[in-house]
């Protein structure tokens, strides 16, 4: 197991985590939920995009490279009309509620 990307934003986590899904790539957030349960994003509880094999991390980091640009992810997402939570651009549906992104 290896660590690949640490962040309070599990949008942005979750979005990776699809990206390496998509390659067949081994992974897993470890501390999603223990971190939005209790509002803790230090130390060992921020959430971490982990990757199951060692040996993946290379071709892990160069598919993210693209996506991880400030400026891009944030030009990227949108915002949800109705729970106004922040999304990737390639999600047409908000993550959370389901809510279209142009209503």
């Amino acid at each position: 197991m290896r660590d690949l990307i640490t962040s309070i934003d599990s949008t942005r986590l979750g979005f990776f985590k699809s990206i390496l899904d998509e390659a067949e790539i081994a992974c897993f957030i470890r501390n999603e939920t223990t971190a939005q349960l209790t509002n803790i994003f230090i130390g060992p509880l921020q959430p971490t995009l982990c990757l199951v094999e060692d040996a993946d991390f290379e071709r892990a980091s160069a598919l993210l490279v693209p996506h991880q640009t400030e400026g891009a992810c944030a030009a990227e997402e949108w915002l949800c009309p109705q729970c106004k939570e922040s999304n990737p651009a390639s999600f047409e549906l908000c993550w959370k509620c389901q809510t279209a992104q142009h209503e």
